[in-house]
């Protein structure tokens, strides 16, 4: 939505200076300078404000807002304080709330509220919002119809350029913040067939009519498209608005790009907190018991992997016995695997995500981060292993070194590629499993290749 009698001259910098007066007219009940301070902020900024505060001061700041500026807040907010506002905000003011949001940000909220809760706004909602809702409810939400919004304008291609005009016309005086991109041209049936962009519409003669005028090469998703999917379309053909059709293809719902400037934010973000092995919707003022619950799961399988890394270092204890500096390098080894392994993943997963991975492009991923593995193996175990012969005087250990971080790169260069692309095609995320399968064949590899060596030229070591 368009927040246009938000845009002041001088914008106003949300520091820590602003937060402290905020908190001193919070504690003070100045609600008349509060309100004086707010008027001149972005929705965002207002909600930016209300994500640093506590709980209790972000509720009062929130109770001083009219009821549209409270709709532009609430959907800015943090995941951890809007389900917070949600949870004590009462149902009617919630409805309210609702009645002023875009279908999209409307079902957004309504899906995130206690099932009672959500029930009782429905049931206060007109019925024709209600039933628009329910509707737009029963679509998944990381797909196309989760993310689309009712507010689109058709128009017959049988009509004329004057009836659009004046359909557009209508369609903004109803919905004064919202923005319209194009026109969609339906038949008789209301089957999607062509677009006009409302840009080119107001230079074309009243009097032609619609099919001839028309854009007839329209790119369109069904409800049931993924939202990955549906942002690639975005970036691909650089588009600003798209068109969701039911399988009948008759036009449902329209997804614009703000929605989609979400969803790739979402995407990065999922993906580089589940490398980490942490919960997409962790965020730093996450409470403690909570972050607790939703890390110790994969702290749990990182203390597997590592009991099945130590098992394996156990089968040559009697070669670290025989030479025991071997212990106090053998992690150098597992270490540069990880790191490399962790390089493949980043750029594999980030590939998937955009969709730039199909089979040839799969096979020379492969290839190269493979080539490269072997590449990087052989220059950082050269170095290494010149280090290592000099300063413990023994050039075999050097070798042993050298071999082994080349083999273990070259592990690290195929496991970080081939385990997401093998994740993907099991329709599992790349990014979920990835981190830990790879460090934990790097880190296996990377002690059964040095051990491994060490054990054969044993003799030449001693």
């Amino acid at each position: 939505m368009s927040d246009d009698r938000y845009v002041p001259q001088d914008l106003i910098e949300v520091d820590d200076e602003l937060m402290a007066d905020i908190g001193e007219l919070i504690a003070s009940k100045s609600d008349f300078l509060i309100k004086n301070i707010l008027s001149d902020l972005h929705p965002a900024d207002i909600a930016h404000i209300i994500n640093r505060l506590e709980f209790g001061q972000g509720e009062y700041l929130f109770s001083l807002l009219g009821v549209e500026d409270q709709s532009r807040v609430i959907v800015e907010l943090d995941d951890d304080h809007r389900e917070h506002f949600l949870a004590s905000l009462k149902s009617d003011t919630l409805t309210d709330i609702v009645e002023e949001l875009p279908t999209d940000e409307a079902t957004d909220l309504v899906a995130d509220l206690p099932r009672e809760k959500a029930e009782e706004v429905l049931e206060e909602l007109s019925a024709e919002d209600s039933s628009e809702l329910q509707e737009l409810l029963q679509y998944g939400e990381h797909t196309a119809g989760g993310l689309m919004q009712k507010e689109f304008i058709t128009v017959n291609r049988k009509e004329t350029v004057k009836k659009a005009v004046q359909a557009v016309r209508k369609a903004a005086k109803e919905n004064p913040g919202e923005q319209i991109y194009a026109v969609y041209v339906v038949d008789d049936e209301d089957v999607l067939v062509g677009s006009l962009s409302v840009s080119n519409l107001i230079l074309l003669s009243p009097l032609k009519r619609i099919y001839k005028v028309m854009d007839a090469d329209i790119i369109s998703v069904k409800t049931n498209v993924d939202q990955e999917e549906v942002a690639n379309i975005f970036k691909k053909y650089d588009i600003v608005s798209l068109p969701v059709t039911d399988f009948a293809g008759k036009i449902v719902g329209r997804i614009t790009v703000d929605d989609i400037v979400d969803v790739i934010t979402e995407e990065a973000s999922e993906d580089i907190l589940r490398l980490g092995g942490v919960a997409e919707d962790e965020r730093v003022t996450t409470p403690p018991l909570q972050s607790l619950r939703r890390r110790v799961p994969w702290l749990a399988v990182y203390l597997i992997t590592g009991l099945i890394t130590s098992s394996i270092v156990n089968l040559f204890h009697e070669t670290i016995q025989s030479f025991v500096v071997l212990a106090a390098l053998m992690p150098i080894v597992a270490g540069m695997g990880g790191n490399a392994g962790t390089q493949a993943i980043t750029l594999m997963v980030r590939s998937i995500a955009l969709g730039e991975i199909d089979m040839a492009a799969a096979r020379k991923a492969l290839i190269k981060e493979v080539t490269v593995g072997l590449l990087n193996g052989a220059l950082v175990g050269f170095l290494a292993g010149t280090v290592i012969a000099v300063a413990y005087g023994n050039v075999m250990l050097g070798v042993v070194m050298c071999l082994a971080m080349i083999t273990n790169l070259f592990i690290a260069g195929l496991m970080g590629t081939l385990i997401p692309l093998l994740l993907k095609w099991a329709k599992l995320d790349p990014a979920l499993a990835s981190a830990v399968l790879v460090t934990t064949c790097t880190d296996a590899f990377g002690f059964i290749s040095f051990l491994g060596f060490a054990t054969l030229f044993l003799s030449l070591l001693v």
